[in-house]
């Protein structure tokens, strides 16, 4: 079921779409390479009947980051071949937004999807999977910023599951704080070996290649992890995507 199909202009880079059909993923196709998304943002909401709604984004994240985060582990970002033609995508992306079925949606309750920021030239599909089942234990994200002035940075990550993270050489090491309270020491090196040894597949690319993660960015898990601590140089502000762990969301511990 499409959900939205535009191309960018100079003068128009964001587009407003909806559905009142529950979906248990939305996919999205680019003509772009994701490596080519650069200022690309996402914002998805459930607006039920103006009550209660649910942020799945807190606010606008980075939409690189946000594909990045809703396929690491089992799943993998593809493309669709050249020979195509107009269905021909450089980028395919299946993100789940429920893991076991549609979330519900009753009366005139709808999924809002907002892309802005979007590469002129550039053209964004997004449609919407249906399911036979309902189920709204829902994946949410947020974003985080550290400040360029700290040098040394707590984040809180009771309740995520995974994190994208900048590949940002001022970042000199990563403690890792376990719910046992041991506490680890780690390099973006060895978080980029760990993370590619759980998901070597991150990306198959139109020519062929296969990409095992990413240059500018890192993915990791963070379930059993209660926070992180960055070491790292002044003036540079590193940027992290959580997801929060779905089954928390679901008991009504995560919101």
């Amino acid at each position: 079921m499409q959900i939205l199909d535009f191309t960018a202009t100079t003068t128009n880079t964001k587009i407003v779409a909806n559905t009142r059909k529950g979906v248990q993923s939305i996919v999205l196709y680019s003509n772009l390479d994701l490596d080519a998304f650069t200022t690309e943002r996402i914002q998805l909401e459930i607006e039920r009947n103006g009550q209660n709604s649910t942020q799945i984004t807190k606010g606008f994240v980075n939409l690189k980051k946000f594909v990045a985060a809703a396929t690491y582990g089992d799943d993998a970002i593809s493309s669709f071949p050249s020979s195509f033609g107009v269905e021909s995508f450089k980028t395919v992306a299946v993100i789940e937004l429920a893991e076991l079925g549609a979330i519900s949606l009753a009366g005139n309750d709808q999924l809002t999807i907002v892309l802005d920021q979007l590469v002129d030239g550039a053209r964004y599909v997004i449609d919407g999977v249906e399911s036979p089942f309902e189920d709204d234990s829902i994946y949410l994200y947020e974003d985080k910023t550290l400040l360029s002035t700290d040098t040394n940075a707590y984040l809180n990550t009771v309740g995520f599951e995974t994190m994208v993270l900048d590949n940002d050489s001022n970042i000199k090491n990563i403690w890792l704080h376990y719910e046992n309270g041991k506490v680890t020491k780690h390099s973006l090196r060895e978080f980029r070996a760990i993370s590619q040894d759980i998901d070597p597949v991150a990306y198959v690319k139109q020519n062929g290649q296969v990409l095992p993660s990413f240059p500018t960015f890192l993915q990791y898990p963070l379930k059993g992890i209660n926070g992180i601590t960055i070491d790292k140089e002044v003036g540079s502000n590193p940027q992290f995507l959580f997801r929060y762990d779905h089954s928390l969301v679901n008991l009504g511990i995560m919101k």
